[in-house]
């Protein structure tokens, strides 16, 4: 989308359209800066609005799988380890047969382990995950 530049007294400025607006959901102020030479504009979050996980159990499953969709798997495996059991099966049930097996058998085995095991865990799945993206290039 091509936007023009304007005059705001001695500064220069854009319009947001409001359709941009509702998407990124800023609020009257956001966090602005230059990022390899790109103006880069971020909503702020107020972390009192910062939901806990257990805001998970009361989403629709639509919401669940659109925050799903946002998560690295060593995050999402590593965050359901302790949870309650109404947040894993509100995960379990938005997983695909094949990945939902496997994120509970690693849940459960993390679980009973120690923070060893979670670590090769985790250092392991981001290798696998670098290897599947290099495949994908």
């Amino acid at each position: 989308m091509r936007i023009p530049i304007v005059d705001i007294g001695n500064s220069k400025g854009i319009r947001i359209p409001q359709a941009i607006l509702r998407q990124v959901s800023f609020s009257d102020d956001v966090d602005l800066e230059i990022v390899d030479g790109k103006i880069v504009l971020r909503r702020l979050v107020d972390p009192s609005t910062v939901p806990e996980l257990s805001a998970l159990a009361s989403m629709d499953d639509q919401m669940i799988q659109r925050t799903l969709r946002k998560v690295k798997g060593t995050d999402l495996i590593t965050s359901l380890i302790d949870a309650g059991q109404e947040i894993k099966e509100a995960v379990y049930r938005n997983l695909s047969a094949r990945v939902c097996e496997y994120v509970r058998s690693t849940v459960t085995r993390l679980e009973h382990g120690d923070a060893r095991d979670l670590l090769i865990e985790q250092s392991r799945n981001a290798f696998s995950e670098a290897i599947m993206s290099a495949l994908n290039d």
